[in-house]
Parts: C-alpha cells; structure tokens; sequence
C-alpha cells in the first residue's frame, strides 16, 4: 500500500474535476488500472499520471503540492531557512542550519550555509562546482545552492552555469517560479562579475535578464535596478549608478520586508564601501505611476 496517498490526491483531484474513471481511457489508462491505482493496489508509470494530470488541468508541480499537504520537503525547507537567514544577517541561525543540514547528510546543502556564513574553504568550493557541473535535470534545489554559494564560485564557472539558463528555449524558462529564481541568480551573478571587474561579463547578464523577460515583479524589477546600478557605479557613471542604487533601496523600504530593505542597505554598503546616505521616502501609491 506504498501508493495508497498517491492514489488518494489522485482520485480527490479527478473527483473535483468532476471526471469519471472512464474518461482516461483516450490515454489509455483503463477504468481498472485507474482505480487500482486510486485504492493503492498498483502504481501507474510517470507518464501516464503526468498525461492524466494534463486532461484535468492540473500541473505535476501542484500535485506534489497537494501530496505534501503544501509542506516543503526536508531539503527544500532547509534552503528556504538558509536564504530567510542570510537575508535576516542572522549568523546564529545559519550556524544552526550548516549542522543541520550536517547532521541529515545534505551535503551540499549544507555548504550552501556555509557559504552565506562566508566560512568556505577551496576544498568546498571544490566540491560545490563539480556537483554543479555534474547536474542534468535542474529544479529550485540545485539553483538555490549555486545562488547561495555563487559569490564563491570562480568567473568561469558562474558563466558555464549560467549559459545552461540564458540559451533561448530551455525548458527552465517555461515555469514562473522557476524564471523567478533565475533571474535572483542573474543578478546575484551580474553583482559578482561586476565586483570582480568583468564589465562585459556583467552587461551580458543584464541584457540577457531583458531578452528573455525575466522580470515578472516590483521586488524582481527593483533588484534589477539595483544590479543595474551597481554596474553603472562601477564601469560607466558612479554618481547615475549610485542614485539609481538609492532609488531601489528606497523601493525595498517602502514595499518590502524590514529585513529585505536592511539586506540591501547592508549590500550597498559592502558593494560601495561608502556610508549610506540619507535616503528619500518613497510613498507606496508612488510605484503605482
């Protein structure tokens, strides 16, 4: 009875759709098998339950979501925690996190935490960039670590990376999520290259963030502008780009988290090693116009 909760969302979800045992049999799974599987007698192949999904309108990400009574599983929940930690700067729970994941075997995600916490040596590095390069199907899991370790990673293979993504047509790009995540890993990167002096490099990524529509929020838009302008602080313009850091900023105080507008002021500080200024208050309805 293994598959006894597969079946169970299964048949909870055709039920809702209001379809009948008989109406799968166009895919050609039988009254029979359907309902083997929804008892938990039999399990049905990948591809069918991805097919009968399709005839109820259902995605197979949601499907897992509904398996999961809309829980993260443990990984993902760990990197969850890892990324509200780094952006909190709660060093403390990052540390909890790192032994964690330690403890559980989660290798790599555990490196990721120890990569926020800035404590990783060539060995993990190491580590870190042959997993990446050993990756053929990648989810939100494996994008997760390469964001959180990035900034530790050499140039090279950021862009190996990267290209996997920024290529017209790869199928990462057909999930909003997942596009969502790209693009914090675009601009994660862009930062980098930037910092490490690499303008074409830099210019590359933004441009690509705009072919390739990867914009799809005010809190994504502001983080590109504040990519943006850090790229123009460092190769083009410092007084244009350190504005246009300012004005992004001052978007992340009045739309986002407290947390969230703290990062980012913490970023600035690190990226222009200058005291950051006073700042001008931007009311809500202004990022309405």
């Amino acid at each position: 009875m293994v598959y006894k909760k597969y079946g169970e969302t299964f048949r909870r979800v055709r039920e809702q759709s209001h379809l009948f045992l008989s109406d799968f049999s166009s895919i050609g799974i039988s009254k029979g098998a359907l309902s083997n599987f929804e008892t938990g007698k039999t399990m049905m192949s990948f591809e069918k339950v991805v097919f009968a999904l399709q005839i109820m309108g259902v995605s197979l990400e949601d499907f897992e979501q509904f398996l999961n009574d809309y829980a993260l599983n443990e990984p993902d929940y760990l990197l969850e925690e890892i990324e509200k930690a780094t952006t909190a700067q709660n060093t403390k729970r990052l540390e909890e996190l790192y032994l964690i994941a330690q403890s559980e075997n989660f290798t790599y995600i555990a490196l990721a935490a120890k990569s926020s916490l800035g404590s990783v040596d060539s060995t993990d590095i190491e580590i870190i960039t042959d997993y990446l390069y050993e990756i053929d199907i990648w989810s939100y899991r494996e994008l997760c670590i390469f964001y959180l370790a990035m900034e530790h990673i050499a140039t090279r293979d950021i862009l190996y990376v990267l290209d996997l993504f920024l290529s017209d047509g790869h199928k990462f790009l057909n999930s909003r999520k997942h596009r969502s995540y790209l693009m914090q890993a675009c601009c994660r990167a862009a930062t980098t290259f930037s910092t490490r002096g690499y303008r074409e490099y830099g210019e590359y990524v933004l441009n690509k963030i705009e072919q390739l529509d990867l914009i799809n929020s005010i809190f994504l838009r502001n983080l590109f502008l504040v990519t943006k302008g850090y790229w123009l602080y460092q190769f083009i313009d410092k007084n244009k780009g350190n504005q246009l850091m300012l004005t992004a900023i001052s978007i992340f105080e009045a739309v986002s988290t407290k947390d969230n507008a703290k990062y980012y002021k913490s970023r600035y500080q690190k990226l222009v090693q200058e005291k950051l200024p006073k700042i001008p208050k931007i009311d809500n309805t202004d990022l309405m116009h």
